[in-house]
């Protein structure tokens, strides 16, 4: 039995799914701008972690879609600055290309999710990171901590 107990609790902890749990999170952006967390910890035995992100609010996309944009905290002024609608796509987050951007999602309407992938091995233990939304203005109240531990 002793043998039985031991094999099954090596097998359970060598699973590729034990840890399934702590390498996501759902996240919802509302009406009143808000996402459903002010933080999320990402845990650093995580190759990947999803951000399964979901718009909750009535507002509809072209007037106020929200997505999930990740940089480092340090970058966050000057990809704000790069924010326009008039010139980039709500599938891009009215955000040109850049390589601050360590992940993002395309502007969401009501009710509607996306998955964001964030590659674990771009981020670094001792650096401060957030996630925003860049739909124009929102990124004032939707802001949020990404901690790595």
């Amino acid at each position: 039995m002793l043998k039985l107990f031991t094999f099954l609790t090596i097998f359970i902890l060598s699973s590729p799914f034990s840890h399934a749990g702590s390498c996501s999170i759902n996240l919802e952006g509302n009406t009143m701008m808000q996402y459903s967390s002010n933080t999320i910890e990402i845990d650093s035995s995580c190759s990947e972690f999803v951000i399964k992100f979901k718009n909750i609010s009535t507002v509809a996309k072209e007037y106020g879609g929200h997505n999930v944009i990740v940089s480092k905290d340090s970058d966050f002024g000057a990809l704000t600055s790069l924010v326009d609608p008039t010139v980039h796509s709500a599938e891009n987050g009215y955000l040109p290309n850049s390589n601050k951007l360590i992940a993002k999602s395309p502007i969401i309407g009501p009710n509607e999710t996306y998955d964001v992938k964030i590659d674990v091995s771009k981020l670094n233990i001792s650096e401060k990171y957030v996630y925003w939304c860049s739909f124009t203005g929102h990124w004032g109240v939707m802001k949020g901590n990404l901690v790595m531990k």
